[in-house]
């Protein structure tokens, strides 16, 4: 298991299962460790040279986020996603965004615009970086707000249960080839159909852009 920075475990004790945690997530979401593949305690604190107990704690806090599942006998695995699965993921995704994109076109003010055009932005300044988890995370405030702006509480509800497994296929799909680059391009297209106030354009936008997160995933799995 080569995915550590060994380096960087020697005197950050405190924050050890901080650091654990955050070299297997990216790991995961990068694709150096594979969907079904096995991950034992004992392996990493001793890769790490540390005891168990962060081990296990950052175990536990990536499980707890569906990223690993712990299974009787085998211990933890990372979680596996059916292709059925992810397409069932993007379809309702694509309905739901389209339909709240509209609704946001129709109702918006011009200080939600303000905030679009910052968050637009901060991820020009992440992806500058190649700064993935950054961007990922402002990419996921961006359709976030496009949710909350529709002013539709039922769309709120019925996005709510899947939220997890859209938030893991978009840093999936980012640490693929040129897609961080590419995702940013889309969204600022999704920016500027909202300005223009072209709902049908708009909704092509954000359409696409969602089936190719879903078509980056079922390849890279």
């Amino acid at each position: 298991m080569d995915i550590f920075k060994t380096e960087n475990f020697k005197y950050q004790q405190k924050y050890l299962r901080d650091h654990i945690f955050e070299e297997l997530q990216q790991a995961i979401y990068s694709g150096k460790l594979g969907s079904g593949e096995r991950l034992t305690e004992n392996k990493i604190a001793e890769k790490l040279g540390v005891s168990r107990t962060p081990v296990r704690e950052a175990l536990y806090r990536l499980a707890s986020l569906g990223l690993i599942k712990m299974i009787p006998h085998r211990g933890f695995v990372i979680s596996q996603w059916s292709l059925k699965e992810i397409e069932d993921v993007i379809d309702l995704r694509v309905m739901l965004e389209s339909f709240a994109i509209k609704l946001v076109i129709e109702r918006i003010q011009p200080n939600e615009i303000e905030e679009f055009k910052e968050l637009i932005k901060q991820m020009e300044e992440a992806v500058l970086n190649k700064d993935n988890m950054k961007a990922s995370s402002l990419n996921t405030l961006f359709h976030d707000k496009i949710i909350t702006l529709s002013n539709n509480m039922a769309l709120l509800e019925a996005i709510e249960p899947i939220k997890s497994k859209i938030y893991h296929f978009r840093i999936m799909s980012l640490y693929s080839g040129h897609r961080l680059e590419e995702s940013f391009n889309e969204h600022k297209d999704i920016l500027d159909a909202i300005l223009a106030k072209d709902i049908k354009l708009a909704q092509k936008i954000i359409t696409e852009h969602i089936k190719k997160v879903g078509l980056t995933i079922k390849q890279k799995l």
